[in-house]
């Protein structure tokens, strides 16, 4: 009957440890996140242009970020001279909340869809 409490104690002992070091490393981890990017209205800009070879990796990057909690942005493609089929590729990506335009229409885009300035 002794044995068997003090492994009930050790094992209450152990959950109370592992749930302490759970939660420092939960405040650790907050502490070193950036203050002001869940408030922030922060845009991130992609300048496009020719061929734009990394615009799909840029874009799904930015798209984890913002996802995962790193960074709280709002994602805009801006067509700088994109070719015909690179600016199909820009139109597949411009969804969910991430926009398409060319740099004169930046600020009536904004507008048109809610974000302001």
């Amino acid at each position: 009957m002794n044995i068997t409490f003090r492994m009930l104690v050790e094992a209450a002992l152990a959950v109370l440890l592992l749930g302490s070091l759970a939660g420092i490393c939960f405040a650790v981890r907050r502490m070193l996140r950036r203050p002001g990017l869940e408030t922030a209205g922060l845009f991130t800009v992609i300048a496009a242009s020719g061929n734009a070879e990394q615009l799909e990796q840029t874009v799904m990057s930015l798209v984890w970020l913002r996802e995962s909690g790193k960074i709280n942005t709002r994602i805009v493609i801006a067509d700088c001279g994109l070719t015909v089929q690179s600016r199909k590729l820009a139109e597949l990506l411009a969804k969910d909340g991430i926009l398409l335009c060319r740099p004169g229409e930046f600020a009536r885009v904004l507008e048109e869809n809610g974000w302001s300035t």
